[in-house]
């Protein structure tokens, strides 16, 4: 969730790219120039697609923990979720994320209740995250 590269950075790359570098170079070429700023266009509508669906799969597993790290996770099921704005999902995501980082960092001082053992709930679901952050940014990485 909070280590792993956005999509939204990764298309807002390659359209800048196109935009600034391969658009420039297109000057005198209509049909190559539209198809650059068609599919600039493109990356931005399946960003904002990706984007959404991305913050609704996370506070589904977050849910699904049913851990009640933050009064958010009864403030907000899968429909309330959803009807916030994407700015909302992703303050409310970045309010639990950091909400569960200080809760695994208390949790060694003062017993906050969370199962950190390996093969637990909390555990796995930290292992799991890491995973899909390396996943990402090294497609190489084996677990």
């Amino acid at each position: 969730m909070q280590y792993r590269p956005e999509t939204k950075e990764l298309i807002s790359a390659i359209q800048d790219f196109l935009m600034k570098d391969l658009l420039p170079k297109l000057e005198g070429d209509d049909l190559l120039s539209y198809k650059t700023l068609v599919s600039w266009n493109m990356l931005g509508v399946i960003a904002r697609e990706t984007e959404s669906s991305e913050l609704e799969s996370d506070w589904n597993r977050i849910l699904n923990l049913n851990l009640k790290i933050s009064k958010s996770e009864e403030d907000y099921n899968r429909d309330q979720f959803l009807n916030l704005s994407r700015k909302e999902k992703y303050n409310l995501l970045l309010d639990w994320n950091k909400t569960f980082a200080k809760k695994i960092r208390n949790e060694t001082k003062e017993n906050t209740g969370l199962d950190l053992k390996p093969g637990g709930k909390v555990w796995n679901f930290t292992k799991n995250q890491l995973k899909e952050a390396l996943a990402v940014s090294n497609p190489r990485f084996q677990t």
